[in-house]
């Protein structure tokens, strides 16, 4: 979602600014970026309606409230990172408590039930193409809710990607999971670009 959100941010301002204009970013670098599966582009025709009804079911019902009652949980949250990272034993107590606190605040429901239901806005594949700067695509090769495989095949040929960079290993969060890797990879982008 950071990634899409990015991505919308850099679009926007080239669109609102013109043609040639000169721009403060220099590129965007993306780790693993949202395939956004549950896009109603994305989905079977026959799957919309039910996709839509069930989203608004959580979305305006109290079993929204209850379903994320659930979710916001330390147990349910050490098993959601389990699943996300390559390797679980990355998943401390500590980890746990910065993800499931946001989720603690006043607003926290209205913002996940809103997140899980958002299936419109542009796709990645549609902003990609548009970036008036170098695309860097940092992945995870373990992903397992945003396959490699997929993200490769939708936006490594556009010529605005300027590097495709795999990470052997790693889950969902190379951020977190690899930042020894990550960090020098995305240092090395901002001195190529700048």
């Amino acid at each position: 979602v950071g990634s899409v959100a990015g991505l919308q941010a850099i679009a926007s301002d080239a669109k609102r600014r013109g043609p040639g204009s000169k721009f403060d970013y220099r590129g965007i670098a993306l780790l693993n970026p949202s395939l956004r599966l549950l896009h109603v582009k994305k989905q079977a025709p026959l799957a919309r309606p039910f996709v839509k009804a069930f989203q608004s079911f959580l979305r305006e019902t109290p079993a929204g409230e209850v379903f994320f009652s659930q979710v916001a949980q330390p147990r349910a949250i050490e098993n959601i990172l389990k699943e996300a990272y390559h390797d679980p034993s990355a998943v401390s107590q500590e980890l746990v408590s910065c993800v499931l606190n946001p989720g603690l605040q006043p607003g926290a429901v209205k913002v996940f039930l809103d997140f899980i239901s958002y299936s419109g806005g542009p796709l990645p594949e549609e902003l990609i193409p548009e970036m008036p700067c170098p695309v860097e695509l940092i992945w995870g090769e373990e992903d397992p809710w945003e396959p490699i495989e997929v993200g490769r095949k939708e936006y490594s040929g556009f010529d605005t990607v300027r590097n495709f960079v795999t990470l052997p290993g790693v889950g969902h969060c190379p951020m977190d999971e690899a930042a020894s890797t990550v960090n020098p990879l995305i240092a090395d982008f901002v001195k190529d670009v700048c």
